[in-house]
């Protein structure tokens, strides 16, 4: 690949950024009700099954969910989607909705000729998601779903990314040229993703965890904090353990070597449970 070519990639790619031309499919219909009516302060089971019954995937994967082990506790297995609702909470409908959205994304038919790459982008965001709800449930001011969510979320810039090389096939091919990219531009664009798909702002701020962390360790941890984490121990396989009390996301979330041994092995724990609970589902 030329340095012309690169160089017209990329500035395709700024251009899309900085005109608010970046965009991926819309969030399905079934996420975008939920999340509204979520929004109310009259929301009930009723309002939330009518919508979930229209998708018969995500009722499929909220019947398992109620009926594992992790969520049921009393032994007695739930037959209706209301009160599988019930026993879940709306929040964990809510984020399901998402999740599945997020995968149909990653793993649609449109997506054949760069299937390998996409298909290691989300085996990585299911070891990314749960590591960061590993991360998160010690802390109560961080929800572990929400922080699950965030990891999911986290390589769309990416896949946005993948989508545009498709038409430079010799980029696509270019290994390192392409990782470049990647790693300059999908932190960038995948908050603007989010942005346009209406997440909170510490969610968006969380696929860009290095721009977006403060570095005062009194204060309470962020998404970004998590995200930042998680990458950090991942990259700590290959490069070593840092010096945890060196990097202020780490004091704030109380990473240190000993913990973070401890939330590794829940993240295995963690991945091998969602793994099992969605082959069930699939």
């Amino acid at each position: 690949m030329t340095d012309r070519e690169a160089m017209k990639f990329v500035t395709e790619l700024a251009h899309e950024l900085s005109s608010g031309q970046v965009q991926l499919p819309s969030l399905p219909d079934v996420v975008v009700k939920i999340r509204r009516l979520l929004e109310q302060k009259n929301c009930d089971f009723d309002s939330v099954a009518q919508v979930v019954n229209a998708d018969p995937m995500l009722v499929s994967r909220l019947m398992v969910f109620a009926n594992s082990a992790a969520y049921n506790t009393s032994g007695e297995n739930v037959t209706s989607v209301e009160a599988a609702i019930s026993r879940l909470g709306f929040e964990l409908v809510r984020n399901t909705a998402i999740s599945l959205a997020i995968k149909q994304l990653f793993l649609g038919e449109k997506h054949k000729a760069i299937a390998r790459h996409v298909r290691n982008l989300w085996a990585g965001s299911m070891q990314l998601s749960s590591l960061a709800h590993a991360l998160a449930e010690n802390h109560e001011e961080i929800d572990e779903d929400t922080a699950y969510l965030c990891g999911l979320m986290h390589h769309v810039g990416k896949l946005y990314i993948l989508t545009k090389a498709k038409d430079y096939p010799e980029f696509l091919g270019n290994a390192g040229a392409l990782q470049l990219v990647i790693d300059e531009w999908h932190g960038k664009i995948g908050k603007s993703i989010l942005e346009t798909w209406g997440f909170p702002a510490e969610i968006c701020e969380s696929v860009d965890p290095g721009e977006n962390l403060d570095e005062h360790t009194h204060l309470a941890p962020t998404m970004a904090d998590v995200m930042f984490v998680a990458q950090r121990l991942f990259a700590a396989a290959d490069e070593g353990a840092p010096d945890f009390a060196a990097i202020p996301s780490c004091v704030k979330l109380g990473i240190d070597e000993q913990s973070a041994a401890e939330v590794l092995a829940a993240y295995r724990e963690k991945l091998q449970s969602v793994q099992s609970l969605l082959s069930k589902a699939a």
